[in-house]
């Protein structure tokens, strides 16, 4: 056991977990590559749990940040204007094609879902929400509760009132035919919403593909049938975008674009910062708005990650990156 990993398990909790028997130190990358501390080099598959989304070192994004570090500003709150935030925040509320859309920035895709669950809770004053089967929404309090993968579940004492629904699990029914899976989960969701909640329900929060659920995507349409259901009930849809984002699905800019449906809530993190700590909220600018409390992000937002976040989306677009993995998915 190398020196390091001792002095790791030492100090890290025991279910912060690594890979591999013998876990690699990444010291350095370029491109799709990385070194590991003995001189191996490792062509990288994961890039940082997906957030590596341009590769490493990136000339474009370096200069950026150099750009922003020279000027001594590393930081402002929100409680400052940040040119970079709001340039990085009309960007994505264009991309968003969402109505009237406004943006929060956070520092990670579980913040981005803890806002968008207050959010929708405090809009239908309700603490009822749904969820998929399999789903994973990050690490925090409530991300948990929102979050059915047992592997990754660590509490089940949040206060919200979670429903889980049927649409992800398709390998647990393998006599149905895709059409008879759809009917079938499109039944579960208005059966849980009659007989399992107490009538007003917030929120049906989704991931259009499942990463940590095993890369697994609702069948073509549903989401668009449960969008049905929901409207009629006045639930909100927030679609956790935080894997499916920046045209990476190659098909669509965002996820649920598949499902030709347009959500009440996107949240986003990941591979817009290209490694730098950034997340967020967009939706529809009175979901946004109605909070009635003061609110700031201390970090969210901050000057060099939306710098980093800009350059990263600046070069996406400019470079055509979602035709890139639509041609590359394809081939696969």
């Amino acid at each position: 056991m190398s020196d390091l990993l001792k002095r790791h398990r030492a100090v890290m909790p025991n279910w912060v977990a690594l890979y591999y028997d013998e876990p690699l130190e990444i010291v350095g990358g370029k491109g799709c590559r990385v070194q590991d501390a003995q001189g191996n080099s490792y062509l990288d598959f994961f890039a940082g749990i997906l957030t590596n989304m341009l590769g490493y070192d990136v000339p474009e994004v370096q200069e950026a940040v150099n750009r922003q570090l020279r000027s001594g500003v590393v930081h402002t709150s929100t409680l400052y204007l940040i040119r970079s935030q709001v340039e990085l925040a009309e960007k994505i509320a264009a991309l968003s094609g969402i109505d009237n859309p406004k943006v929060f920035f956070t520092n990670s895709g579980t913040e981005a879902n803890e806002t968008a669950l207050l959010l929708a809770t405090h809009a239908r004053g309700s603490d009822q929400v749904l969820a998929m089967r399999n789903s994973y929404h990050g690490r925090s309090y409530a991300a948990t509760a929102v979050t059915g993968n047992r592997s990754w579940k660590n509490s089940s004492l949040s206060p919200l009132n979670v429903h889980y629904l049927h649409g992800t699990d398709r390998d647990r029914f393998p006599g149905m035919s895709d059409e008879e899976y759809a009917r079938f989960c499109v039944e579960d969701l208005t059966s849980v919403l009659d007989s399992a909640t107490a009538g007003r329900v917030a929120c049906l929060i989704i991931e259009p593909v499942q990463g940590v659920g095993g890369f697994t995507a609702v069948p073509d349409g549903l989401i668009g049938e449960f969008k049905k259901t929901l409207d009629e009930r006045g639930i909100l849809l927030i679609s956790d975008e935080v894997q499916t984002g920046w045209g990476r699905t190659g098909e669509t800019f965002w996820g649920i674009q598949a499902h030709g449906v347009t959500p009440d809530a996107m949240t986003f993190a990941k591979g817009l910062g290209n490694g730098f700590a950034i997340g967020g909220v967009v939706a529809r600018g009175e979901l946004l708005d109605a909070l009635p409390a003061n609110g700031i992000s201390t970090f969210g937002g901050n000057p060099l990650s939306t710098a980093a976040a800009h350059a990263t989306l600046d070069y996406l677009l400019s470079h055509d990156l979602q035709a890139h993995a639509h041609r590359l998915g394809t081939r696969m």
